[in-house]
This record gives structure tokens, sequence and C-alpha cells, in this order.
């Protein structure tokens, strides 16, 4: 009910802003806002994130898919299982160290890292050129990150996903066309995110996250990681 007379409000006082072709929809903000600050609160959460990226090759767009297991506990402790393209490997930060291991080779790095999740993505990121996998949502700064980026955000009605029903939201400047679904319900998580490059005639990366477990019980220990026999500790150069 709380949702209903919410929504009831948003519409009654929706409105875009409009400025120099840019074209911000408050209903859409609303919704944004509402996702990263349900997102903000949660004390811990996992999920599952089926992923697919075109790769180009001499015929043209190429999907490749791969399958991440995400969990999280705030503010400092990250696990990230990732099967790519008959990769296997992942990522355990607990807070002080972040390691890297590949099943595939058996070789692991340790890496110092910041104090937060967040701190810890963007410094890894910056210095190593590691990237994980739509982690934007998380940002405390994500609705006003994409006012700053975006020209426009549209908000674009309901769509069914997998049989749940999601508020559409589009995010388009020059070059990128992203868009995201939001579920409608108590818990309003992202469903499934795209995002289009226009200038490369465009390439598609699409997200669709899975099976939201919150504020679970999760053992310290899952964060911490353990060589397993034989594995070898290698280094991993900072980007030049």
């Amino acid at each position: 009910m709380m949702k209903h007379y919410f929504f009831i409000l948003i519409f009654f006082i929706s409105f875009c802003f409009q400025a120099q072709n840019k074209r911000v929809d408050s209903v859409a903000i609303a919704i944004l806002d509402r996702m990263t600050d349900i997102i903000g609160d949660l004390n811990s959460c996992s999920f599952q994130l089926e992923r697919s990226l075109d790769v180009k090759n001499e015929f043209g767009w190429e999907k490749k898919y791969s399958i991440d297991e995400v969990y999280l506990q705030a503010p400092n402790k990250m696990l990230v299982e990732i099967e790519e393209n008959q990769d296997h490997r992942g990522y355990w930060y607990n807070g002080e160290l972040l390691v890297y291991y590949s099943f595939k080779e058996n070789n692991y790095s340790v890496l110092e890292a910041p104090s937060t999740i967040i701190d810890m993505i963007d410094g890894i990121h910056q210095n190593f050129g590691i990237e994980f996998p739509a982690a934007d949502i998380f940002y405390p700064e994500f609705t006003k990150d994409l006012m700053v980026e975006y020209d426009n955000i549209i908000y674009l009605g309901e769509k069914e996903i997998d049989g749940q029903v999601c508020y559409h939201i589009m995010a388009v400047d020059k070059n990128i066309n992203l868009q995201l679904w939001i579920s409608n319900s108590s818990y309003m998580l992202p469903k499934k995110m795209v995002v289009i490059n226009k200038d490369e005639n465009n390439k598609q990366y699409e997200v669709t996250f899975k099976n939201w477990q919150l504020n679970q019980e999760i053992p310290s220990t899952l964060f911490d990681f353990t060589p397993p026999p034989n594995a070898k500790n290698i280094s991993i150069m900072i980007k030049s």
C-alpha cells in the first residue's frame, strides 16, 4: 500500500526538466533514487549475474556469455566468482586485501586494497584495470552520476521480464543508450541492464540479475582466500 501511494504521489508531481535539449524525467529519477536507497541500506546480499558481451569476429558481433556469483557484506567484504568463455576465476576481498585466483591455472595474486567495497572497486580498477560487472548500481551517487553523464533520462513504463513486472528506464547521450529494468515490488531491485554503444556499431552489453538474497548471514571466512594445494603466487603489474 505504501508503494502504491508513493507512485501516485510521484505521478502527480511528475514533470520533466528540460534545458539545452536535456530531458530528465522525474518519475525515472524517483524510481532510481528508491532503488539506490534500498541497496544502500542492505547489510548483506548475494545474487547471480548472467552476462553477455558483443565481441567482434570476422563476420560481425559474436555473443560471449558468462555467469557470476556475487556475495557482498557491507561495508568491506566481497566475493565474486566468474565463469566466462572457458575461464573460471574469483576475487576475494576482506577489507584489507583483494585476492585474484585463476581456477584454470591454479595461481593467485594478493593485492593491498582500500577499506570499503566502493573504494576498493575504484582503486583496483584505476591501478590494475580490473572491472567488476554491474558494480555501478551499488554506488550511492548512481542516480546523480546518470544525471551528469547522460543527456536524457526517460521513464518508459512497466514491462515484464521473466514473469516480473519492472519499471523500464532509459538513459541516452550521443554515444550510449543505457536501459535498466527495476522490479515493481517492495524491494525495488535491478532485474536487467543493457548498454548499447552507438559509436561502436551498436555493440551491446547485457546483464540479468537473478536469485537476490538479502540480509542473510554470510560467514566472514567466506571472504578470506585459502590457496589450494600447489597454487602459485604470482604478481599483477600496476597499469602504466
